[in-house]
């Protein structure tokens, strides 16, 4: 009879919303995407991937398929989820965009008109 081989990856959280975690790691990781935000500003997108899978590693995050995250920044309540980007809701607000988390887009969804 064979025996099946499992190997034992830690269970990590897919969201984290960042004001749980210590200032001194918020602020880590804000520094992190700030520069992933810069990098994508000069189409380096290999030192994008790169700083959200090292923010994602920070904060304790399963790095999403898309590895790519996003922070909830919607105007409507203090929200500070981190979450895999490709489940946002994004909306602008006259040039600024915000992106809301699944969660605030089905308690408040705003669009900007309001």
């Amino acid at each position: 009879m064979g025996h099946a081989v499992m190997t034992h990856t830690p269970n990590q959280a897919t969201e984290i919303h960042l004001d749980r975690l210590p200032s001194s790691i918020q602020d880590a990781f804000d520094a992190l995407m700030d520069q992933a935000d810069k990098a994508a500003e000069h189409r380096d997108f290999t030192a994008y991937a790169l700083l959200h899978k090292q923010a994602g590693h920070l904060i304790g995050i399963h790095r999403p398929a898309s590895g790519e995250l996003a922070r909830c920044t919607c105007q409507n309540c203090y929200c500070t989820r981190v979450f895999d980007a490709n489940k946002a809701r994004c909306y602008m607000d006259g040039q600024i965009e915000f992106v809301q988390c699944e969660t605030c887009a089905d308690e408040h969804r705003l669009t900007g008109d309001e």
